[in-house]
Order: C-alpha cells, then sequence, then structure tokens
C-alpha cells in the first residue's frame, strides 16, 4: 500500500493512506467471502469428521506411540506419550484442525477402518495429508499419517505410525 507524507509544516512527518477507503472496502468484502466459505467448508468438513465412529473409543489413561519419518536420510524418530481423556476429543480435535483451512474428505475403508483425506493450498503452503485410522477394539487404536507438499518453496514428506492403547482408568488428583 502507498503511504503519502506531509513534510511541509516541519514535524514529523504523518503518514497517510493513499485510496485507504477503498482498500478497505476491497478487504472487508474479500473477508466476508472468505469467512462465508470457510463457514460451509468447514459445516461439511466437521459432519464428515463427526461421522467417525470414535464414541467406541473408552475414555481413560491412554499410551500413544509415534513412530515419525521425515524422508530425509535419518532414523526414525519415536515419540511416547500418555494422556487421560477421551480419544474421541484429542482425534476430533486433530482433525477439525485441518478442517477449518483445507477441504477434507472422510471415506469409510472397512468396518474399523477410515481414511481421512485433506488437500490444503494456502499462500506459501500447500499439500496434502491422508490419516488412515483403525479401531482395533474399544481399547486400541492405530493410525497411519503420510503428509506431502511444500512450505515456501520447500518439499516435505512426513510419515507417521500411530499405536494407541488404553492402559487403565484415569485417577483424579485432588
Amino acid at each position: 500500500m502507498r503511504r503519502a507524507r506531509d513534510i511541509s509544516n516541519g514535524q514529523h512527518p504523518k503518514p497517510t493512506c493513499v485510496n485507504c477507503a477503498m482498500n478497505a472496502s476491497i478487504s472487508r468484502s474479500r473477508l466476508l467471502l472468505i469467512a462465508g466459505l470457510a463457514a460451509t467448508l468447514f459445516s461439511a468438513s466437521a459432519a464428515a469428521i463427526d461421522s467417525l465412529p470414535l464414541d467406541q473409543l473408552k475414555p481413560g489413561l491412554w499410551k500413544v506411540v509415534r513412530t515419525i519419518d521425515r524422508h530425509d536420510g535419518k532414523p526414525e524418530e519415536v515419540r511416547q506419550s500418555e494422556y487421560c481423556a477421551s480419544p474421541k476429543k484429542e482425534i476430533t480435535r486433530t482433525l477439525r484442525a485441518a478442517t477449518l483451512l483445507c477441504k477434507t474428505n472422510v471415506i469409510k475403508l472397512a468396518d474399523n477402518k477410515y481414511e481421512v483425506a485433506a488437500s490444503c493450498k494456502l499462500p506459501g503452503i500447500s499439500g496434502s495429508n491422508k490419516t488412515v485410522i483403525t479401531l482395533m477394539n474399544d481399547v486400541s487404536y492405530s493410525a497411519e499419517v503420510d503428509t506431502i507438499g511444500t512450505k515456501f518453496g520447500d518439499k516435505q514428506h512426513r510419515s507417521e505410525k500411530i499405536l494407541a492403547v488404553r492402559e487403565s482408568d484415569c485417577t483424579e488428583q485432588k
């Protein structure tokens, strides 16, 4: 945006915007259009995420092992974590993040296997993510995640294998 300066009075110049009203009007219109499109896509994608039958996974203390391969020639990284919550809540929160800015689709592959595919194209970042979730029973699930894309021109590829097992009920801290 170009700015004009008034330097005739000898005081510190104050920038004034050229065509500010027109630019603000265009920006508001674009923002409203983008917000409307995002809300439509989000509601459709969120409904697809909600269709996953994650209610069968029992809340409790879950132990998660993630094996991450960045496809950069270095050894795979293994991360272990645990959380005391509902897996439905944790998985849904993670998958819904993609629905905010990406086109997302859910496909049932088998009675217990679901694919969540996301395609994103944002300024400087684009790519696709495919997550296959297998609900083994009410106390375990696995997921395979494959992400391919570019980030400011740099190609990136990351794969994850996740295994989660419910260990016990949560103990409340008082």
